[in-house]
C-alpha cells in the first residue's frame, strides 16, 4: 500500500503503489491525470449568459465553481484506486474526466487501452433505444466491432438477468435494471480501465455481491479500477489505495486505512454526527424470503459443462422450524438450508458458510472440519438437505451468505461447488442497543 500523503495544489501524486518497489518492477500506467481541473460558469438569472455572451471581455456576468483543481494521480495496470470525499467534492467529475465525458478546463488525462465507465444512472445509454440496441451503441461508442459485440452479447444478457426486458425500450426499465444492464456491458467488453461511480448501491443484494465477486475477477486480470464509494468498508476490502478529495483537490493519497481515518477525522471536526435508531424497529414485518438457487443440475454449471461432484441445488434463509424467514430479532435462531445433489462418490464431505456485510466484507466464517465433525460417506445418486444453524447474536444490520461444499478425504479441502452469494438474511436493531454488525451488549458505569 502507499503511504499517506497531503496535497498541495500542483503537486504530482506519487505514483508507486509501494514505495519499496524498484522502479523497473512497476507496471505500466493505465491512467495519468496531470494537474487536471474543472471549472464551471454559474449565472444567477437565465438571461445572464445573454449578456454574458454579448458584453464578452466587458463586464462578467457569472461566478466562478472549480469543480475539480489542479488534481495529480496515477493508477498502474492491475491497481484500483478508491475515490472517497463529501457529495460535492469533485468524485464524479473527475471520473467524468478521465472516462471522457467532460472535457477538462485545464490539465491533461491520459488513459492507456480500453476504458469501459459505470457512472450516473442511463448514461450512455439512448431511451427509446431497447436494451439490445443500446450494448451495440456502447460498444460502437468504444470502437468495439459489431461482430465482437455480438459474440459478447449472450454473456451480457446473461449477467444483466432482465429477462424479456432486454427487448424493451430503456425508458420502460427501473433502475435496477438500468444498473444491471450498464455494469453487464462495462465488465463484458474487456476493458483494460474500468471507472465506476456508485451506481451499484441502487442494485438488489443478490446484484451487488454478483457484480463485486465480478470486479475482484477483473483485478485478477489486471484491469485499473478508479473506484467512487461512500463506503469505507468496499475501500479498504476492494482498493489497493485511497485518494480523498475534498471542496475539488486533492487532499491526501495512500494507503486506504489511513486515508480513510483522515477523512473520516476531518468529518467529524466539520459535523456533528449521531446514530438515530427507530424505536418501533423490532416491531416491523419481515422481508420477503431469501432464497438462493445453484445451477440447473441438467445443465451443469455453465452451458454444455458438466455439475460439480457434489453441487448446491438451492439454499434457504430459514427460522427454527425451517419455515423461510429474511428477518430476525436478536437471539432467534436461523438455518441456513442446504438442498445438494451427489453426482460423485463423496468419501468425506465438508461444509463452508461465510457471513458477509453488503459490501462483500467477510464477518465471519467456519467449516464441519474446523468443528472437527467428521460426516459419513456420500454415494453418488443421493440428494440430501443438510443445515447449519445459529443463533442472531448479531447487530442490527444485513448479512450476505456464501455457502461452500466439498470434501476433505485427503485431509486437504478440496472445493466442489460454492455460491458466493446463497441469499441474505437481516437481524433487526433493537432500540438503544447500538449499531453495527456487532451486538457488544456494552455498558457505561461511573468509576468509584
Amino acid at each position: 500500500m502507499g503511504t499517506l500523503s497531503g496535497m498541495a495544489p500542483g503537486d504530482v501524486e506519487p505514483p508507486l503503489a509501494r514505495e519499496d518497489a524498484p522502479a523497473g518492477a512497476l507496471p505500466p500506467a493505465a491512467i495519468e491525470v496531470d494537474r487536471l481541473s474543472k471549472r464551471y460558469e454559474v449565472y444567477r438569472k437565465p438571461h445572464h449568459r445573454l449578456l454574458q455572451t454579448v458584453l464578452r471581455g466587458r463586464r462578467t456576468f457569472y461566478q466562478e465553481f472549480w469543480a475539480l483543481r489542479e488534481v495529480s494521480l496515477v493508477v498502474r495496470r492491475g491497481e484500483t484506486l478508491g475515490v472517497i470525499g463529501r457529495n460535492g467534492s469533485g468524485k464524479s467529475t473527475l471520473l467524468q474526466l478521465v472516462a471522457g465525458t467532460l472535457a477538462p478546463t485545464s490539465g491533461e488525462v491520459r488513459t492507456h487501452g480500453r476504458v469501459a465507465a459505470l457512472l450516473e444512472l442511463g448514461s450512455g445509454f439512448n431511451p427509446e433505444f431497447t436494451g439490445r440496441e443500446n450494448v451495440f451503441l456502447n460498444g460502437s461508442i468504444l470502437g468495439i466491432a459489431r461482430r465482437e459485440m455480438e459474440a459478447a452479447f449472450p454473456a451480457i444478457e446473461a449477467f444483466a438477468g432482465i429477462g424479456e426486458f432486454i427487448d424493451q425500450p430503456v425508458k420502460t426499465y427501473s433502475s435496477g435494471m438500468m444498473v444491471r444492464l450498464a455494469f453487464a456491458v462495462a465488465v463484458h467488453v474487456t476493458p483494460d480501465v474500468l471507472i465506476v461511480d456508485e451506481a451499484l448501491s441502487v442494485g438488489d443484494t443478490a446484484f451487488q455481491s454478483k457484480c463485486l465477486d465480478r470486479i475482484r475477477r477483473m483485478q485478477e486480470d489486471g484491469v485499473a479500477i478508479l473506484l467512487v464509494s461512500h463506503s469505507p468498508n468496499t475501500v479498504i476490502e476492494f482498493c489497493d489505495r485511497a485518494a480523498y478529495l475534498d471542496r475539488g483537490r486533492l487532499v491526501a493519497v495512500g494507503g486506504c486505512r489511513e486515508v480513510i481515518e483522515r477523512y473520516t477525522n476531518d468529518l467529524t471536526a466539520a459535523e456533528v454526527r449521531t446514530v438515530t435508531l427507530r424505536g418501533d424497529a423490532a416491531d416491523a414485518p419481515p422481508a420477503a424470503p431469501a432464497t438462493a438457487a445453484g445451477p440447473d443440475p441438467a445443465a451443469g454449471t455453465e452451458a454444455g459443462a458438466a455439475p460439480p461432484p457434489t453441487q448446491i441445488l438451492s439454499v434457504v434463509v430459514a427460522d427454527a422450524s425451517g419455515a423461510p424467514k429474511a428477518a430476525f430479532t436478536r437471539g432467534e435462531e436461523v438455518r441456513i438450508v442446504l438442498d445438494l445433489a451427489f453426482h460423485q462418490d463423496n468419501p468425506a464431505p465438508c461444509f463452508g458458510i461465510q457471513l458477509k456485510s453488503t459490501d462483500d466484507i467477510a464477518l465471519w466464517a467456519t467449516t464441519t472440519a474446523f468443528m472437527n465433525l467428521r460426516l459419513a460417506p456420500v454415494a453418488a445418486g443421493a440428494r440430501i438437505s443438510f443445515a447449519w444453524t445459529f443463533r442472531a447474536t448479531l447487530g442490527g444490520a444485513r448479512f450476505v451468505v456464501a455457502i461452500g461444499v466439498g470434501d476433505n478425504a485427503t485431509g486437504e479441502y478440496r472445493r466442489h461447488d460454492r455460491l458466493s452469494y446463497a441469499g441474505h438474511f437481516d437481524v433487526i436493531p433493537e432500540p438503544r442497543a447500538g449499531a453495527g454488525w456487532l451486538d457488544l451488549r456494552a455498558g457505561f458505569d461511573a468509576l468509584p
